[in-house]
């Protein structure tokens, strides 16, 4: 199953994104959760209704929110469970945390309590922050004894961390909710490129993941770079590079 984030297209309307995503056979759409976009946690019920209009059917792979674990209240990811509930949204994506104290043990006891108010939907530790391994983030699934977690495998994190893609499957695949692909000019220039194009293993990756069924994701970072890639472009090749 083929997914993007909106955060490819920031703000971009709902029903544009549903038409995109028509436009390129993408079944699945992670969506960015912040007070810029379409979709955030102080939407009304009548908003929240009208964007389950909007989609139209497309699936949601999850809400992407900025909820870190070592970091923040628990309240902000109670806020984003009532969302998923009212968007259909089986999951949401959270971050270890990059606070000075952040740890495999402190992330796993923050997703034991945060797993406790999740109310049936999956709660998906990325590869990010301060935990860019698969193997962090695996130990801290493990560690937390919870039950409805689960992994987002940021394939950039993971290769810059010096992972190699065979090290962070055999870590995360057991966990995996999500695969997430990018591609930059380099470990430390982010830059997001066209899928292909740059020096990310996304093949190797593809190959270490061989099995895995769930959402396969394009996250490209148009939010945060002015001079990314064009979107489209790069969803188009991000398409084809995932045709069999």
């Amino acid at each position: 199953m083929l997914g993007f984030s909106t955060l490819g297209c920031p703000g971009l309307p709902l029903r544009d994104v549903t038409a995109l995503a028509r436009k390129y056979g993408i079944e699945l759409v992670e969506l960015r959760c912040a007070a810029d976009e379409p979709v955030h946690v102080g939407l009304s019920k009548a908003e929240r209704d009208a964007a389950v209009q909007a989609l139209d059917g497309l699936g949601i792979t999850a809400l992407a929110s900025y909820y870190r674990l070592c970091d923040d209240d628990i309240s902000i990811l109670a806020d984003h469970v009532d969302l998923a509930h009212d968007l259909g949204a089986p999951a949401i994506r959270i971050f270890p945390g990059r606070s000075p104290g952040t740890s495999v043990g402190l992330a796993a006891e923050r997703l034991a309590r945060a797993a406790e108010i999740a109310e049936g939907v999956t709660l998906l530790v990325e590869t990010h922050d301060l935990l860019l391994r698969g193997t962090e983030i695996a130990a801290v699934l493990a560690q937390s004894g919870a039950s409805g977690v689960g992994a987002i495998w940021d394939a950039m994190h993971t290769w810059r961390a010096g992972e190699t893609p065979a090290e962070a499957a055999e870590a995360l695949v057991p966990w995996l909710g999500e695969l997430q692909l990018k591609d930059a000019a380099s470990a430390t220039d982010r830059r997001p490129m066209v899928p292909g194009t740059g020096t990310v293993p996304i093949s190797e990756t593809l190959a270490a993941a061989a099995g895995f069924t769930g959402p396969v994701v394009l996250e490209h970072e148009t939010k945060w770079y002015s001079d990314a890639a064009p979107f489209e472009e790069s969803l188009a090749a991000f398409v084809d590079l995932m045709k069999p």
